[in-house]
């Protein structure tokens, strides 16, 4: 058969363009040429036997002579088997040529496709220049050709050269996974995804050691300080409430993502319904040069937790009022997001500039938003507050994520010392205890 030459396209759609042709009548022509051209690579006999029955053969390396018989009630029913079985055979040897390196495209496309998050697809992007393309003698083998062994051993050798933690191993095997299975399903090129069978030795993998606790939220001596200095900034100018996120962050634990896109209607009497977040959106047109488009509310948040809804306790209902009246002084509105900044909904990079201001302002180790978010889990957590209770208020999936992710000690290591001591030895009746030498 022929091959069609971009020219040929191009002359056939603007001939299509320009209504020379019907769209419908070329894809039936193409069609029925295509099943031409199968059944032109059938080099055995179709004929029809005594019975009535209509027989030929087709190519089996299994059976004896390399093939095997096969009947059909009439003619056609017998092409269309010949012609399915040239056309599973194409696509088998289509998949001979196809590789990683020319599948990640690909499945990049049919993956954004399929989510709304740009920002996996960007980390997808870094973790496919870090893990993948070093490799070339994984992305460049055919497909059909990988096998569980060496699939094992490169994957293995990686998490020797990065240390991986199971979390990283995780997220950076997402890619092979994924990627093999879109071959098997929708694609049809493998019939199963052989790093599905590499069994982890997880033994190998780093177990990371649990941050310092002052790393991770801020002390019982620094969350009063931080918020002094964000009410004092925004007492200082009523106009502008960036400062009231930084202390609605410590009253709500919202995410940050979460506290720039509050709607004045998601307070519904002293309850906050967290429905909605900003996230970035990138162009992944160009994998070699993905870029930040817009910073943009969707209409979900980052876990499958779903809408939640968040206790206000009668401070966070005042800070929230206080930022509706200035909302009002300013004459602002803006689809009737709650913080606004300059008539527009207020983005996260301006709450992130908050927050670190007031770390620098007060002499404390610099942390993120997330680290306030950390401080009102582990406060609640400390106040004997039920965890499940906890979990539906952050938005955690499950109460193991509060526990093992969120559970940090908010005393200083001094105060934590005479705890200590407090506990083992006043309580314990000790404090007089006499010893011989």
């Amino acid at each position: 058969m022929k091959k069609v030459t971009n020219k040929d396209l191009a002359i056939l759609k603007e001939a299509i363009a320009n209504g020379i042709i019907n769209v419908e009548d070329v894809q039936q022509v193409l069609n029925m040429k295509k099943e031409e051209y199968y059944l032109s690579l059938h080099k055995y006999e179709m004929y029809k036997g005594k019975d009535g029955k209509w027989y030929t053969y087709l190519p089996d390396k299994t059976q004896n002579h390399g093939r095997r018989k096969i009947k059909r009630t009439n003619e056609s029913a017998l092409k269309q088997v010949v012609i399915d079985f040239y056309k599973e055979q194409e696509k088998k040897d289509n998949g001979k040529e196809l590789t990683l390196r020319f599948l990640y495209p690909v499945w990049i496309e049919w993956k954004g496709a399929h989510t709304h998050a740009t920002t996996s697809i960007r980390r997808f992007n870094c973790d496919w220049k870090k893990f993948y393309l070093p490799y070339s003698k994984i992305i460049d083998k055919p497909i059909v050709e990988l096998t569980v062994h060496e699939l094992d051993i490169w994957v293995h050798s990686l998490i020797k050269q990065y240390d991986m933690t199971k979390t990283c191993y995780y997220t950076m095997t997402i890619l092979i996974r994924q990627m093999l299975d879109y071959a098997v399903e929708p694609l049809g090129i493998i019939t199963e995804n052989p790093f599905r069978q590499v069994k982890l030795q997880k033994k190998m993998l780093r177990k990371p050691i649990k941050k310092d606790d002052e790393s991770q939220v801020f002390l019982l001596d620094e969350t009063p300080k931080i918020i002094e200095a964000a009410l004092s900034d925004f007492n200082e100018n009523p106009l502008n409430t960036a400062p009231l996120t930084v202390v609605l962050g410590f009253l709500t634990g919202l995410r940050l993502g979460e506290m720039a896109a509050i709607k004045e209607k998601d307070i519904v009497g002293n309850v906050l319904y967290i429905q909605r977040m900003e996230e970035e959106v990138y162009d992944y047109s160009d994998l070699d040069h993905i870029r930040l488009v817009e910073r943009a509310v969707v209409d979900n948040t980052k876990t499958d937790a779903g809408i939640r809804q968040v206790p206000l306790v009668p401070q966070a209902l005042k800070i929230i009022e206080a930022v509706k009246t200035s909302n009002k002084l300013n004459g602002w509105y803006d689809n009737g997001f709650l913080f606004l900044n300059k008539g527009e909904r207020m983005t996260t990079r301006t709450i992130k500039y908050r927050i670190s201001k007031y770390c620098k302002q007060c002499d404390i180790m610099e942390k993120s938003f997330h680290k306030v978010r950390k401080t009102y889990i582990s406060a609640l957590i400390d106040s004997g507050i039920n965890i499940n209770e906890i979990r539906k208020a952050v938005g955690h999936t499950d109460e193991h994520t509060t526990f093992s992710n969120y559970c940090y000690n908010r005393v200083g290591k001094v105060e934590t010392n005479a705890l200590f001591e407090n506990a083992l030895i006043h309580e314990n009746g000790i404090a007089d205890c006499k010893i011989a030498i």
